[in-house]
């Protein structure tokens, strides 16, 4: 946090370029906050000013100590001299801090420009830890591992913090075997553990490894996305719709079409809910300053070629009128309630709207310049632009933008990293966007414009052949190095879509959607569900602080006390759901028989759903029953003296 309020680039604070800095006109004083995710021990702090200047240190361990300067408050540095366009620092005994303030005083003039900060402490380490630390890898497949040190804190750092050479072993090499940089590679079906030391051996870490014939990452819970749907689909004089009028879509029908297509894409992950419909009479776009009658709108569709339609678009003199709209149905109210979660707005061609804008005082580009200001919002607000002139492929093709935007904005909130799939040095998402033209040999999955055999905008129907590591991104993060070779013919749209322009286009989206992460766990601060960030970017970045690194085993964890069998989700469900249930300890034996079965509504046994042995611990079952029809079925679970079942709903 910065007072006064600073719009710019933060972390050019601390990019370690003393002359790459901040600039703040106006002012005499400037404050800035930091709060850790954790507790941080500093004993140093250095600072380059480009100008003379005064400069204190405050610190606590809650923000409300720190601004009432009682409690945990502690004054560090006050009031220290600092020379322009040179190192200040200042050392002091060693403090665990939470919260740290740094106040820059100008006694020369009214601006502020500072080039770097520096925190500075000391840290013991105490181990190493593996990522991921449970390995799966499938036999002939090779997986990069990665490891962090772990200090006394229990907080991680990157292998960067210590320049030391580190040791990888494997203790059963007939099960797999690691290479001197990490890369683990199955060798035959079974478990063994990979160790990693330095060289001193005063540093250690250890990871199970499990070669197994094939596995996907748990996914997370179905989410279920509010929408409130706008159509800008007046009725007219001749009593047509406006889209009737000119034989265009239903709007209602096309927006059925989006939900339908992402739950499919998603794997039934993203649930989109439409849980109002306004169907509007006016429209919210502002023509040469005025807003635009539907009469007057209708007059510019007449005309051939629609001119004076296209000369006011390419002149920006008309737009749709966000903050206008906003207001005039008192979504910001609504949204700050948590009544709905986005909104959709499917109007008529040249009315202005972006393809997906982001509202409130938090907002970032999100395919189009964000909107802070003009309304009560205190939460973001998305809003998509969505056409009815044209088909549902478009509109998909218009929340691949909002993707690529929200995951741009997590890794460079999060890392400080920018989108860039060349980089020697990627971060999963560089790696998810690669394509056969810019990383020869290294293409994944694309990015909304480009498959990864694209050439050129839109090249959805390429027919030439392309070695991918698509399919890798249904185990993430483990990401192994299977490929195989894709084009076109991979993702067409085989059941068509007559709501479609182009059945190729549709069929990418779908393919590229179906392979965006949806698991749990967090990696490198990420959550490794994406589509968090996408539908509730503010909730994504509070989670990904709260939920556990993926794969980290907490072995102090007690087993489960007791059996459990949980409802199904989802339920209702077509065709697919998910069975969980608990195993606990049973005296001293290793396994127990289990017997989970499915049963119709009259008590006929439809199939056994699990018959053998297993593990104490939490247990997952996939269930498709694409071949049954409607109705109400059961799951019996018998394991040990424990007897359970529950009620499921089929819905077709």
């Amino acid at each position: 946090n910065m007072v006064p309020n600073y719009t710019g680039d933060t972390l050019k604070l601390f990019d370690g370029n003393q002359f790459d800095g901040i600039q703040l006109v106006g002012t005499d004083s400037l404050t800035i906050t930091i709060q850790f995710d954790s507790t941080m021990n500093i004993e140093k702090s250095k600072v380059y000013i480009w100008h003379n200047a005064l400069w204190s240190l405050e610190s606590a361990m809650t923000q409300s100590d720190l601004d009432s300067e009682s409690g945990t408050y502690n004054k560090i540095v006050s009031n220290r001299a600092a020379s322009a366009f040179s190192w200040d620092s200042s050392s002091f005994a060693s403090e665990d801090v939470k919260f740290i303030r740094l106040s820059i005083k100008n006694p020369s003039d009214s601006s502020i420009r500072i080039g770097e900060w520096s925190l500075q402490g000391s840290v013991t380490f105490e181990k190493y830890v593996i990522f991921p630390q449970h390995v799966l890898v499938i036999p002939n497949t090779s997986l990069k591992l990665d490891y962090k040190i772990v200090d006394s804190h229990g907080r991680y750092y990157p292998s960067s913090a210590l320049n030391q050479l580190v040791l990888w072993q494997t203790e059963n090499t007939s099960i797999a075997r690691v290479d001197e940089s990490g890369v683990v590679t199955g060798v035959a079906s079974g478990s063994t553990n990979i160790t990693i030391s330095n060289t001193a051996k005063t540093l250690n870490g250890i990871a199970p490894v499990s070669v197994v014939q094939d596995f996907k990452s748990e996914k997370v819970k179905p989410m279920t996305i509010r929408v409130i749907l706008v159509n800008e689909d007046p009725m007219l004089p001749s009593g047509n719709k406006l889209h009737d009028e000119f034989g265009w879509h239903d709007p209602n029908a096309l927006a059925a079409s989006l939900v339908k297509h992402f739950l499919e894409a998603t794997d039934s992950t993203v649930n989109f809910k439409i849980i109002k419909t306004i169907n509007e009479s006016v429209l919210h776009t502002r023509y040469y300053g005025k807003i635009l009658t539907v009469p007057e709108y209708v007059q510019l569709l007449k005309e051939p070629g629609w001119p004076s339609l296209k000369k006011a678009a390419d002149s920006g003199q008309i737009y749709f009128d966000y903050r206008e709209f906003v207001n005039y149905y008192h979504f910001d109210d609504q949204r700050n309630n948590g009544d709905f979660d986005e909104i959709w707005v499917y109007s008529a061609p040249y009315l202005g709207m972006y393809e997906s804008q982001l509202m409130g005082p938090n907002a970032f580009w999100w395919n189009s310049p964000p909107i802070k200001d003009g309304t009560s919002l205190t939460k973001l607000l998305s809003i998509m632009g969505l056409n009815y002139e044209r088909g549902v492929d478009l509109a998909i093709h218009s929340f691949g933008h909002r993707i690529e935007s929200a995951m741009t904005q997590a890794y460079f909130q999060v890392q400080g990293r920018q989108w860039n799939p060349k980089s020697t040095d990627p971060t999963p998402w560089d790696l998810f966007t690669r394509i056969e033209k810019d990383v020869p040999g290294g293409a994944q999955v694309g990015n909304t414009h480009f498959p990864p055999n694209g050439t050129h905008d839109y090249d959805y129907g390429n027919s030439t052949l392309v070695k991918s590591y698509a399919e890798n991104w249904y185990r993430y993060p483990n990401l192994l190095d299977q490929f195989s070779y894709v084009n076109v013919s991979t993702w067409y749209y085989k059941l068509n879509e007559p709501l479609a322009e182009g059945n190729d286009q549709l069929g990418y989206l779908i393919w590229m959607y179906d392979h965006i992460p949806r698991y749990v766990g967090v990696t490198d601060g990420i959550l490794n569900n994406w589509w968090n960030y996408v539908l509730d970017y503010e909730g994504a970045i509070e989670l990904a602080k709260n939920t556990p690194v993926v794969g980290v085993i907490d072995r102090t964890q007690q087993v489960p006390a007791k059996f459990k069998l949980e409802q199904n989700y989802p339920n209702p469900f077509n065709p697919s759901t998910t069975i969980e249930y608990i195993i606990p300890q049973m005296s001293s034996v290793n396994t127990i028989p289990v017997h989970l079965i499915l049963y119709d509504v009259l008590g006929n046994k439809i199939k056994d759903l699990v018959n053998g042995n297993q593990q104490p611990g939490k247990h997952k079952i996939y269930l498709n029953v694409s071949s049954l029809s409607s109705g109400v079925y059961f799951y019996q679970l018998r394991a040990g003296n424990f007897l359970g079942a529950k009620k499921m709903i089929l819905l077709k």
